[in-house]
């Protein structure tokens, strides 16, 4: 599989902690073994570049310091437009494992 255009290391949630507001996103660039300095994007904004045609994949920090490659995101429609790592028929975001900013 081909590298994603981003990685995806936390997210935050709404008030209500219903639903993810923003995500710390690092671009990834061509030829570089660096991750990227985080930027943080809205939702909406992932969505939409996500429908552009770019990828996003989480990354987690593994025991030893090191990032680890989590899963793709994906939209999923319910009532509104969700990012999720798995296809289910749930509204639960798939994406609590990464830590909260």
């Amino acid at each position: 599989m081909a590298n994603p255009d981003f990685y995806v290391s936390a997210v935050n949630y709404n008030s209500d902690e219903t639903h993810i507001a923003k995500l710390r996103v690092h671009e990834v660039k061509v030829g570089s073994t660096t991750l990227q300095p985080a930027q943080e994007l809205t939702r909406p904004k992932v969505i939409e570049l996500i429908e552009k045609g770019k990828s996003f994949t989480t990354i987690f920090k593994k025991a030893d310091g090191n990032w680890g490659v989590g899963a793709p995101l994906q939209i999923t429609p319910v009532t509104t437009k969700y990012l999720k790592t798995k296809n289910d028929q749930t509204t639960k975001d798939n994406l609590e494992n990464l830590p909260s900013f």
